[in-house]
């Protein structure tokens, strides 16, 4: 199947007295923090695009690739041993 495909699940399911539907054969294992964001067209069709939210104090860094950048390049270099220690004068307060 490729990449934005739908595939028939075999499967129908009908809405309980609260609209809800169970969906849990659809969904992937647990991944914490995982969100939907819903679409649906003229057709009635609807889609559930899986997403991971942001906290908005860390929203900028997604917001500005190069600071995204330097970070993932950061984790690089710790990832191959390639840091060293600094000693930082301590604070008077």
């Amino acid at each position: 199947m490729k990449a934005g495909e739908f595939r028939y699940l075999g499967k129908e399911v009908e809405p309980d007295e609260r609209k809800r539907l169970a969906l849990s054969s659809a969904m992937p294992t647990s991944i914490k923090g995982l969100r939907y964001r819903v679409f649906k067209n003229s057709q009635g069709q609807i889609l559930l695009d899986p997403v991971k939210s942001v906290p908005a104090y860390e929203a900028w860094i997604y917001e500005n690739p190069k600071i995204l950048q330097s970070i993932l390049k950061g984790i690089e270099e710790v990832e191959a041993g390639q840091t060293y220690a600094i000693d930082l004068p301590e604070d008077d307060d």
